[in-house]
């Protein structure tokens, strides 16, 4: 991890050479220049010639975090003004100067051999078999998906990619099709041929020749190997014209980079016959560049019941039937696989050459990963070995994260940001979308998978899939990046600079050197003692990840912290002033506690986030506190206080989370909140709703995504919402929306809208067109009980792809959604879906009236209060019955 520790050291560096809170002399200048230097050199070398680095790449990393841990010492000992704790002046300068001259002998070794052309590694390739493949249990609907390309109407030259992680059956998928007798007899030549990493040009022309059968008569004679004999351009002939007027199938297995698509892309004559060529990787925008558009088949992980079938018919051979003692057992074994085929195959191998025996399956039921982790670790780690620098730290601090966590990518992306994981020399961009962009691309490479996505396209949470993260653990551990409670030492001393424990080891930590704490709290945890904080002077970040988690007691030791940058807590106490003392603080997510004004001497703060609470944003007692320029997040926030004043301090906000206690006496001045010109996303709550009035509503221009909640605006007023040019998504829910219940869009409204929710409503009537939704892509309504029916106009809409209802008790409404249905299917409109799901409509009834009940009279008498309760208990007892006579 020598690239991370560089980058970190750099941006240390730029803090300290360019900030006039840190007093250095010129001379320290001078040597801290010198590094910064020689640091900017090899991460330069590390981007353009990764391979050099690679001997000495341990040395590299121990030198930038020698440096790193001095300069940090030097900084945290100037803020507190005391030399007495940690290195003297005199120990700063010469351990700094020992490390300038280390790394700059390292720098001058690699400047002198920069030119040096290196061999290039050559491995045999070999030519795939085109022998019978066994049947492969789960692959049937990739499978009849491959064929019905291969042998489609289109006579053009096609590209088919099969994408997605190793060891999922990208080549089984594609050897299977290959050797298929339909697709045999439809090509008049096929070629299956093997990529990989070390690939060359002219091997893989050779092997493509002898594949297709005509390398020994044509080219080589009787020297099977003599192809060095040929020129490369020759070779490149020969295959073109082997191919010229026939129909042929090529499949290329294992590619890693667009250059093998630029290199061979001219020898495939496209004779409008229907050719095809095939390609299986792992990268998907290495599939995307050679396919030019054509759709990618996405591998998937099988089920259970698929990685079951697999295991019998591997262990069994399809000549005997399980014993049914070994069924559970076998079962169990499947599941420990995670869907992965070739982890299927190869505890199926060692089954196969045991007893057939519950004590031999039970052993294997136990061991499941270790028998499986090592042979799939070579064919993963190849996934890593193959990944830039600049992702591999990303990658690495997700071994951290507890066995199939999902995380928001929101979060994640902070935490690498917090890191100092990004270079960031674009800057028209920020830093969050650039970490976004390192995210993408993790899972472009089958690294990181997709949980779910945001309706703009962006990933909303990921995870890693068991296998990788296992490979992760360990690369994380063989690298020195982060290590796992498990792995702690009983002494607490380490070298690894991340940590992923539970709270009540946190005591154990003795190393100075640690950056980064994430916590996974157990039901046995308690608060963590103080004196680790003590110890971890240097500390970076601190993440408890369960937001459920509330029996922390926040220790003022924190604010001792001087280097810490993000803290996520579900704390017990208040959030004190000395807050402020963490100057370099750039992430803080609590679930309580009322915000100090020192908040605003944070000049360094991204995102504030209060979880299940809403605390008050207060303005600076004295009113000399400078503008939170870098503040992009504040959510939980109740109504502002002089909000006029305090928008002016927040100028680049982009996502706002508040809630609003609307009254007669306090109408809300949400038109304030126009003033906020960056902003992108906003959610307003409105608690004791009193009826808004049109001239106390005003939204940015600049939003793409807006929840209103309670917020008690007439539906006549929603044109206000609808003539936002850059909305996306919208969210309307619980009770939205007063007065007359009708909803009437016009022309030119909503002109960006690409996500409708309307959740818990009294929408009546609805009246619209297809072309004031004119980009709408999905539309959810859920429990609008009132509603009549989905207008016509909807269905028409151009964009739309799904339309989902949820709990529509009136018959009106379901008719017109089965008409709707009626009317696509005999217009042959197979793209847009329609979800219906409803439940029994009397308890539907019974929650919506006390809903209605609660937001229409927020200031109720004792009168009032009797009949709300009637009706949550009615629905509880009825629900309780209902549960009752099911079970």
């Amino acid at each position: 991890m020598a690239y991370a520790s560089l980058v970190s050291l750099q941006q240390t560096i730029d803090l300290v050479l360019n900030h006039h809170k840190y007093s250095i002399s010129v001379d320290e200048r001078e040597i801290v220049t010198s590094i910064c230097e020689y640091v900017a050199f090899l991460i330069s070398l590390l981007e353009n010639l990764p391979q050099k680095a690679n001997r000495m790449e341990g040395k590299i990393r121990d030198l930038a975090n020698e440096a790193e841990d001095v300069i940090e010492h030097f900084m945290w000992n100037q803020f507190h003004m005391d030399w007495s704790v940690g290195l003297s002046r005199v120990e700063f300068q010469g351990r700094l100067n020992r490390v300038r001259e280390e790394i700059g002998s390292i720098a001058g070794d690699m400047r002198d051999d920069r030119l040096c052309d290196i061999p290039a590694a050559i491995s045999s390739k070999r030519v795939a078999s085109t022998g019978e493949n066994d049947v492969v249990m789960g692959l049937d609907e990739d499978l009849l998906a491959i064929k019905g390309r291969l042998c489609g109407e289109s006579s053009k030259l096609e590209v088919i990619p099969i994408v997605g992680m190793g060891g999922i059956g990208k080549t089984t998928l594609a050897r299977y099709a290959y050797n298929d007798p339909l697709i045999m007899e439809y090509f008049y030549i096929r070629a299956f041929v093997q990529v990989s990493q070390d690939y060359r040009s002219k091997d893989f022309l050779s092997n493509l020749l002898a594949s297709i059968k005509l390398f020994e008569e044509q080219v080589l004679g009787e020297n099977k190997f003599a192809e060095n004999e040929y020129h490369e351009s020759e070779i490149a002939e020969k295959v073109y014209k082997s191919l010229k007027g026939m129909r042929y199938l090529i499949v290329m297995d294992d590619i890693w980079c667009n250059e093998v698509w630029d290199d061979v892309r001219n020898i495939f004559p496209d004779d409008k016959n229907g050719s095809r060529i095939m390609l299986t990787t792992r990268l998907s925008d290495v599939a995307a560049y050679a396919s030019s558009g054509s759709p990618l088949q996405q591998m998937k992980f099988m089920n259970r019941n698929q990685s079951w079938d697999l295991l019998k018919q591997k262990v069994f051979n399809n000549s005997q039937d399980c014993p049914p003692e070994l069924e559970d057992i076998g079962k169990a074994i499947a599941g420990g696989c995670r869907g992965l085929p070739l982890a299927v195959v190869l505890v199926a191998g060692i089954l196969s050459t045991m007893a057939m025996s519950e004590a031999s399956w039970e052993k294997i039921a136990k061991n499941v990963n270790s028998v499986v982790n090592e042979p799939l670790d070579k064919i993963l780690s190849l996934s890593y070995s193959h990944l830039p620098h600049h992702l591999r730290s990303c990658f690495l601090f997700m071994a951290g994260l507890p066995e199939d966590y999902k995380i928001r990518a929101s979060r994640l992306i902070m935490l690498w940001v917090a890191e100092g994981f990004l270079k960031h020399e674009n800057g028209y961009k920020s830093l969050e979308d650039e970490a976004g962009e390192y995210l993408e691309d993790l899972v472009k490479r089958s690294l990181v998978l997709v949980t779910n996505r945001k309706i703009n396209g962006k990933i909303k949470s990921c995870s890693l899939h068991d296998l990788v993260r296992d490979m992760c653990v360990r690369k994380a551990q063989e690298e020195k990046f982060l290590l796992t409670s498990k792995d702690i030492l009983p002494n607490g001393r380490i070298d690894h600079r991340h940590i992923s424990t539970g709270l009540s080891r946190l005591d154990e930590i003795q190393s100075p050197a640690v950056r980064t704490i994430i916590c996974f709290p157990t039901s046995t945890d308690c608060s963590p003692l103080p004196s680790f904080l003590v110890r971890c002077r240097l500390l970076r970040v601190w993440e408890v990840i369960n937001d459920k988690h509330d029996n922390v007691v926040l220790p003022p030791q924190v604010f001792e912290l001087f280097h810490l940058r993000y803290l996520a807590l579900a704390f017990t106490n208040e959030l004190p002033a000395p807050i402020s003392k963490l100057v370099n603080l750039q992430t803080l997510i609590v679930s309580r506690g009322q915000i100090q004004p020192e908040i605003w001497w944070l000049p360094h703060l991204r995102h504030l986030v209060f979880i299940n609470f809403y605390s008050t944003l207060p303005y600076p007692a004295d009113g000399s506190a400078l503008p939170l320029e870098n503040l992009q997040t504040l959510s939980g926030i109740e109504s502002f206080e002089r909000s006029e004043r305090i928008l002016k301090m927040i100028p680049n906000l982009k996502r706002l989370g508040i809630r609003y206690n609307v009254t007669e006496e306090n109408p809300g001045l949400l038109h304030n909140l126009s003033r906020l010109h960056q902003l992108e996303k906003l959610k307003i709550t409105f608690e004791f709703c009193y009826p808004l009035e049109e001239q106390y509503l005003a939204f940015p221009k600049t939003l793409k995504e807006l929840s209103l909640v309670e917020v008690g605006l007439p539906w006549k007023d929603m044109s206000i919402v609808g003539s936002l040019p850059n909305l996306q998504v919208l969210k309307l829910k619980k009770y939205f929306c007063q007065g007359t219940r009708i909803w009437e869009t016009r022309d030119g409204e909503f002109p960006q809208l690409k996500y409708l929710l309307i959740e818990y409503s009294n929408l009546q009537h609805w009246i619209t067109e297809s072309g004031h939704f004119p980009r709408l892509k999905r539309l959810v309504l859920k429990h609008c009980f009132e509603l009549t029916e989905i207008p016509d106009g909807i269905g028409e809409i151009p964009t739309l792809e799904m339309i989902e209802v949820e709990n529509a008790p009136k018959v009106s409404m379901v008719n017109s959604i089965k008409q709707m249905q009626e009317d696509l299917k005999s217009y042959g409109n197979d793209a847009l879906q329609i979800h219906f799901i409803s439940s029994d409509q009397e308890v539907q009834k019974l929650v919506y009236d006390a809903f209605r009940l609660t937001c229409e009279h927020k200031e109720i008498g004792k009168e009032l209060v009797d009949t709300v309760n009637r009706y949550w208990v009615l629905c509880f007892f009825y629900l309780q019955e209902r549960i009752y006579r099911f079970c």
